[in-house]
């Protein structure tokens, strides 16, 4: 453990930084022990990347997006502020790097991985899926969709993702099913297109 004089925090927090790996986090610390963990990889290439192109970033900035490489909270004003510097978008607590930096930081794959498609991709995906195959299973449609969701998002969200976007298609009209459960039928109604 560094510790000189009291800096040993500041230390390898800024050792940690001049690597462009993420920051120590004390997330297991307990009201009884303190627990540090400082990994030696990058979690976001994003993030590595932009340390590395930007040297000039304080260390406020620093910490305020390696806690969203982490996908931890951050407070709504540095928010605000990374928002307004170009640094991240996206809804809280789903931040990502903005596609300038990605673009800058040629990390253009792993920002698309990390957004996912958008919604009217996805429903022209399934349309297609369903003029192709006539009718198809709930099974079926998320082996389709959930590889091309949000990185970011758990297990669960990509599937109450997937449920909206056919609740939300069903009440349009462009889509019907039948049955219910895993044993449900999905189709096109009127030629899909809505």
């Amino acid at each position: 453990m560094i510790d000189t004089m009291g800096y040993g925090i500041f230390t390898m927090t800024d050792s940690q930084r001049n690597r462009y790996l993420p920051l120590p986090d004390y997330r297991r610390s307990t009201s009884t022990s303190v627990v540090l963990e400082v990994l030696g990889r990058p979690m976001d290439l994003n993030y590595s990347q932009l340390l590395l192109e930007r040297h000039d970033l304080d260390l406020d900035t620093v910490i305020a997006l390696d806690r969203v490489q982490k996908g931890l909270p951050i407070s709504g004003p540095i928010v605000a502020r990374l928002r307004s510097e170009g640094f991240v978008e996206g809804r809280s607590p789903h931040l990502r790097v903005t596609t300038r930096i990605a673009a800058a930081t040629k990390t253009e794959v792993t920002y698309t991985q990390k957004k996912g498609v958008e919604k009217q991709q996805l429903r022209e995906l399934l349309r297609g899926h369903l003029r192709n195959f006539s009718v198809t299973r709930r099974q079926d449609i998320d082996k389709l969709l959930r590889p091309l969701l949000s990185s970011g998002l758990t297990d669960t969200q990509k599937k109450d993702k997937i449920t909206n976007l056919l609740s939300e298609m069903k009440r349009d009209g462009s889509i019907g099913s039948e049955g219910r459960g895993p044993a449900a039928v999905w189709f096109l109604k009127d030629g899909g297109q809505a």
